[in-house]
C-alpha cells in the first residue's frame, strides 16, 4: 500500500467518523466539520510534501556540510615538516647549522656508518673516506659551534649535496 493510498484510506475513515459525529451529535456539527477539515488538509499536505520532497534533488545545507565528517586532506608528517624547517633555516645562519641541522646529520650519519661497521668518534678517517669532504665537514666530531651565530648558513647546494652523500652511502 503506498502513502497515498493510505492518505485517502484515512481520508475516509475520518469522513465515516465525521458523519458518525454528526449524526450523534447535531449541534456540534460545525466543529466536526472543522476538525475534518483540518484532518483532510492535514494528509493532503503530507502527501504534496512527500511528491515534492521525492521530485526535488536532495542536496545537504551548508551548515550540515560544515559538520559533516568530510575526506581530510592526507597530512604531513610532523617529522618531516620539522626535517623541512630545520633544512630551510640551515640555509639561513651558521647557528642553525651548527644547532639544528648538524645534530640530525650527525645522527642520520651514525646510524648509516654502522651499517658498515665504522663508528663515527672511533674511526674518523674511515668515517670520513665514506661520507665525503663536505658531509664529513659538517658531522664531524668536534666542530666548534661558530664565532658569528649570523653568519650565513650552508647554502642549499651543499645541503643538498650532504644529503645525496647519505643516500649513497644508505644504498652502498
Amino acid at each position: 500500500m503506498s502513502r497515498l493510498d493510505r492518505s485517502i484510506a484515512v481520508a475516509i475513515i475520518a469522513t465515516i467518523w465525521a458523519g458518525v459525529f454528526v449524526v450523534v451529535l447535531p449541534g456540534n456539527a460545525a466543529i466536526v466539520g472543522h476538525v475534518w477539515l483540518v484532518v483532510v488538509l492535514a494528509l493532503s499536505l503530507g502527501v504534496a510534501l512527500g511528491r515534492v520532497r521525492r521530485e526535488l534533488p536532495r542536496r545537504s545545507s551548508s551548515f550540515d556540510a560544515a559538520f559533516a565528517p568530510g575526506r581530510r586532506a592526507h597530512a604531513r608528517p610532523a617529522t618531516l615538516a620539522r626535517v623541512e624547517r630545520e633544512l630551510t633555516l640551515a640555509s639561513g645562519t651558521a647557528f642553525d647549522v651548527h644547532y639544528r641541522l648538524r645534530p640530525l646529520l650527525q645522527q642520520l650519519a651514525a646510524g648509516l656508518l654502522l651499517r658498515h661497521g665504522v663508528d663515527l668518534e672511533r674511526h674518523p678517517a674511515r668515517a670520513e673516506a665514506l661520507l665525503g669532504p663536505g658531509l664529513w665537514e659538517v658531522v664531524r666530531p668536534g666542530r666548534s659551534a661558530p664565532d658569528d651565530r649570523t653568519a650565513p648558513g650552508l647554502p642549499m647546494a651543499s645541503i643538498e649535496q650532504a644529503i645525496d652523500d647519505l643516500e649513497r652511502l644508505a644504498w652502498s
